[in-house]
């Protein structure tokens, strides 16, 4: 189980934390209006060592815990300081422990769990040469299938025999021979709530021929973040791209219509919680 920032082993990853949680506390745990800010202390604190060279590839990974932690005060704080979500091991239905980044647990039930990524890396130094910037494409359907199969698993383990029943029956009809359906109320209703939460470096790519080569593509993704929403009860994402030396956001509007966006997220997962707090399971 970790505390906030203070078991990150990199100083840089803990500065980079010890600031985004502070933005995080000021905007009342809402991501939106200190989104920009959160860039520019990621890219000052984080980024520009590693394109130059002087951050590790060990303490550059633990960016994603920074985030992880972020994700949780925004949670914490938006909650009025009710729920806090700390990372821990869970067991699921054929996995005997999951490592989760998110975990709310009451007695022995997990009500809510989740997923923090980031993903994506600029060009930087290593050592005597230049190495290109990682795409976001390059292994986001390997990480989707893991958070996938870690929701389903979990929710296969832990939701009770009578919330299933309940599922199944919609006034006394039921749904077993209407699967889509059937499984969207089951992912929205069953144990634990399981919610992901992405931020996204989107490559540039390279000029070529006069062609643009290696760079993401913002729409596919976006397609890819909406198709998890079938296993997830909710995804917020965030994405953003080099432009002139500092990160911008992308895409933002579209997003939004896809109600995609981070803090949509935090309002479905602390609903979720907010609707078990008194029941009794």
């Amino acid at each position: 189980m970790t505390a906030i920032c203070e078991e990150l082993r990199s100083l840089t990853i803990k500065n980079f934390c010890r600031k985004i949680i502070t933005l995080a506390r000021e905007s009342g745990g809402y991501f939106e209006p200190i989104a920009r800010e959160f860039l520019d202390e990621y890219y000052q604190f984080v980024e520009t060592l590693r394109i130059r060279g002087l951050l590790p590839e060990g303490e550059y990974r633990q960016k994603g815990n920074a985030f992880r932690d972020f994700i949780s005060e925004l949670i914490f704080v938006r909650s009025g300081g009710t729920y806090r979500l700390l990372d821990k091991k869970v067991r699921g239905y054929t996995e005997r422990n999951h490592d989760v980044d998110l975990a709310y647990v009451v007695g022995d039930t997990v009500l809510v769990a989740g997923e923090v990524k980031m993903t994506g890396s600029p060009p930087h130094r290593r050592g005597s040469y230049a190495q290109k910037e990682r795409k976001t494409q390059s292994d986001l359907d390997k990480r989707l299938k893991e958070v996938k199969f870690t929701a389903v698993d979990l929710k296969l383990y832990h939701t009770p025999n009578k919330v299933i029943v309940k599922i199944l029956s919609n006034n006394g009809n039921l749904l077993s021979t209407d699967l889509p359906l059937w499984w969207d109320e089951w992912i929205k209703a069953s144990i634990p709530g399981f919610y992901s939460f992405w931020a996204s470096r989107l490559a540039s790519g390279q000029l070529k021929n006069d062609k643009v080569v290696n760079a993401d593509n913002p729409d596919l993704l976006l397609d890819k973040f909406d198709k998890l929403r079938k296993y997830n009860n909710a995804v917020g994402v965030f994405m953003f791209r080099e432009e002139n030396g500092k990160y911008v956001p992308v895409k933002t509007e579209r997003i939004k219509k896809l109600n995609l966006m981070i803090d949509d997220a935090i309002d479905d997962l602390i609903s979720f919680l907010d609707s078990y707090a008194d029941s009794s399971l």
